[in-house]
C-alpha cells in the first residue's frame, strides 16, 4: 500500500473519531473532497480492521462507548 493510501486511512479515522455522533460517507465527501468510491473503499478496510465500527449507514470511533464512560 502506497502512502497516499496510508494517510487517506489516517486522516479518515481522524475525522471518523472527531465526530463521535457518527459520521456518513455523503459528511464526509463534502468535508474531505474525496469520491464516494474512494471513501467506501477505505472506510470498509477501516471498518475490516476494527479501526471504526458501522451501524446502520454512519460510521462511530470504535472506542466511542469507553469515552461515555
Amino acid at each position: 500500500m502506497g502512502s497516499f493510501d496510508n494517510k487517506m486511512e489516517e486522516l479518515i479515522e481522524k475525522y471518523i473519531n472527531a465526530n463521535a455522533g457518527g459520521v456518513k460517507i455523503v459528511e464526509m465527501e463534502e468535508t474531505l473532497r474525496q469520491s464516494r468510491l474512494r471513501l467506501g473503499y477505505v472506510t470498509r478496510k477501516l471498518l475490516n480492521e476494527g479501526r471504526v465500527e458501522k451501524i446502520e449507514n454512519r460510521y462511530y470511533p470504535i472506542n466511542r462507548i469507553e469515552n461515555k464512560k
